[in-house]
């Protein structure tokens, strides 16, 4: 009897009483509405992010791999020094922040110098916009002056705001940003 006690004061309970214990598998059929998944390994964005920086900054001698480098180093850094859990270099945020760099970084790039300041620049507004964390340091995205980085901060955002949110809330607008980041790497 004491056996039969103690066997059922060790079961487990389910955690919310008002759910079965077990779940049932749904047939596709009986689904209305069929979801769309759609992934692509991160270090393929970059990659493609890489071309498509080097193919607009076309002055320049740029590799791609040097633009994946500065992506790559921040993204370092901020896990070494524990701002993030894991690596921010996601599906996600690598199609965000080309959306941002297609429409913020100037072909006209004069140097290399530039081209890094408005990319470092729309990746910390990625990082601010999509990230896990209240706030990020400044210091790892930073070259050049504090005064000139915030300003072009708050231009850019001003710029995106909408397309910041819409990205956000639509997906179909990020299917085709996707769409659009992983034909510039064919």
């Amino acid at each position: 009897m004491a056996d039969n006690a103690l066997k059922k004061s060790r079961k487990r309970r389910h955690c919310c009483p008002d759910l079965p214990a077990k779940r049932r598998l749904i047939d596709p059929s009986q689904s209305s509405q069929r979801r769309l998944v759609l992934y692509t390994p991160s270090s393929e964005l970059l990659r493609c992010l890489g071309l498509f920086l080097r193919r607009r900054c076309y002055k320049l001698d740029l590799s791609p791999t040097q633009v994946i480098g500065w992506l790559k180093n921040i993204d370092n850094y901020l896990l070494i020094m524990g701002y993030q859990p894991v690596s921010f270099l996601s599906s996600g945020s690598v199609v965000f922040l080309y959306m941002l760099c297609r429409d913020l970084i100037s072909p006209e790039a004069d140097t290399v110098e530039q081209l890094q300041v408005s990319l470092l620049t729309c990746y910390f507004i990625t990082h601010c916009y999509t990230g896990n964390e209240n706030g990020y340091p400044e210091t790892p995205f930073l070259l050049g002056s504090r005064k000139a980085f915030w300003d072009r901060c708050l231009s850019y955002i001003s710029i995106m705001s909408s397309k910041m949110m819409q990205i956000n809330s639509n997906r179909q607008i990020y299917s085709e940003t996707l769409a659009e980041l992983k034909a510039v790497g064919r």
